[in-house]
């Protein structure tokens, strides 16, 4: 029975598995669409317009990376890769097309819901209060009510999560941020089931998608045993 009032769009090509993910995510309250292919999915995606999708990578065609990048095209509802791939390699190149979160078959009982949970629960934190519609610092703009990014002239694409930690760190320009700190404005009340890693490895996305050199990068520095801290190109009159 349904008692959360959210639907899940799962998508995976192998049977069992579409079963199984759906069956617990019923037990859990959610009111599931299922889709065996990529195509599948982003027609259930625009008709239904679910609250948060889980996508297999590995399917023929349309894998789920191209899911994936087809939704958050027009969305930020909250994606979360279901795969049999565990490697870092491959939960970056899952992070890195737009994925809120990755989890690794065989999953744990529990884990999925859980899972599904937090990402809602993120996905549904009120925006934080600014005092500028628009911020500018001569590299980049971010238009805080159309969740827009533009750097040096050229649109960037974020995932949520990406876009809320920039947003983090722009708003607090010029201040040394620590990993727990980001931890808890970025992920919020779902911090503790976030390891620190997890800020590392979002600096440096972020830093692959807004630095000239993110090897040498000048926007976004690390101040070491201390956390990270923004470095406006042009601080006159840039307040987020």
């Amino acid at each position: 029975m349904t008692v959360t009032g959210r639907t899940i769009l799962v998508v995976d090509d192998e049977p069992d598995i579409l079963e199984l993910v759906s069956r617990r995510l019923e037990l859990a309250g959610y009111r599931v669409l299922c889709a065996n292919s990529g195509s599948a999915a982003l027609r259930l995606f625009y008709q239904q317009q679910p609250d948060l999708a889980i996508v297999d990578i590995d399917m023929p065609k349309m894998n789920g990376l191209d899911v994936c990048r087809r939704i958050r095209e027009v969305s930020e509802i909250p994606v979360i890769f279901l795969t049999a791939y565990g490697a870092e390699e491959d939960r970056v190149k899952g992070l890195e097309a737009g994925a809120d979160d990755y989890i690794v078959k065989p999953f744990g009982k529990n884990e999925l819901a859980a899972r599904v949970g937090a990402a809602l629960r993120r996905a549904s934190l009120p925006p934080g209060k600014t005092t500028q519609a628009v911020y500018s610092d001569g590299e980049i703009i971010i238009d805080h009510s159309a969740h827009t990014v533009v750097v040096r002239g050229t649109p960037i694409s974020l995932s949520p999560l990406e876009y809320k930690l920039l947003v983090a760190l722009v708003r607090n320009a010029g201040q040394v941020l620590s990993q727990e700190r980001l931890l808890d404005v970025v992920w919020g009340q779902d911090a503790l089931e976030v390891s620190p890693e997890s800020v590392r490895l979002y600096v440096s996305y972020l830093r692959n998608k807004i630095e000239q050199d993110p090897k040498h990068p000048r926007l976004i520095t690390t101040v070491r045993q201390f956390g990270y801290r923004y470095v406006p190109a042009n601080a006159v009159g840039a307040t987020a």
